[in-house]
């Protein structure tokens, strides 16, 4: 097997795990009924830590195919995924103690991480199918905020 082959089936998995984790990250947000469930947030928690693992090894696996400002950037990405992993020990350690308000802060570290993987599947898919760098940039921008805004939601249904 060559390094192209090598790297997509990396990528291919790396993004599974990222879209299982959204998947999972949003049920434990936005739904009343899979908000504190353990079987869930080790979906959610488990494919993130995929998702950081295998973008890892796509980096390593292609690391001289990359221009300069790659290099730059997929470490850039890769310290990110890592404080993602940070976010949902975070949130991880709230639904295990369950003490006062801990919904609030539980939402926050999922949504931020929800928030990033929404952000990924923009810039990269943008960059995969040829979308102008200055739309995906606006995109990406906007998507800050109707995430944070989303994620307000959530938080507001929680404290009814």
């Amino acid at each position: 097997m060559d390094i192209n082959s090598i790297h997509n089936v990396l990528i291919i998995l790396h993004a599974s795990a990222a879209i299982i984790s959204f998947v999972a990250g949003c049920l434990l947000i936005f739904s009343a009924t899979y908000a504190s469930n353990q079987r869930w947030f080790s979906l959610y928690s488990w494919s993130l830590t995929g998702m950081v693992i295998l973008l890892m090894g796509a980096i390593l696996v292609y690391w001289t195919q990359y221009s300069n400002i790659e290099h730059i950037i997929f470490p850039g990405l890769l310290v990110l995924a890592f404080y993602m992993l940070y976010r949902a020990r975070n949130a991880s350690h709230l639904i295990k103690a369950q003490q006062n308000n801990w919904k609030q802060g539980y939402v926050k570290h999922i949504g931020f991480t929800l928030i990033s993987l929404f952000e990924g599947f923009i810039i990269v898919g943008g960059l995969d199918i040829g979308v102008p760098g200055w739309l995906i940039a606006l995109l990406a921008i906007l998507g800050v905020f109707a995430g944070n805004w989303v994620i307000g939601l959530a938080q507001r249904r929680i404290e009814r």
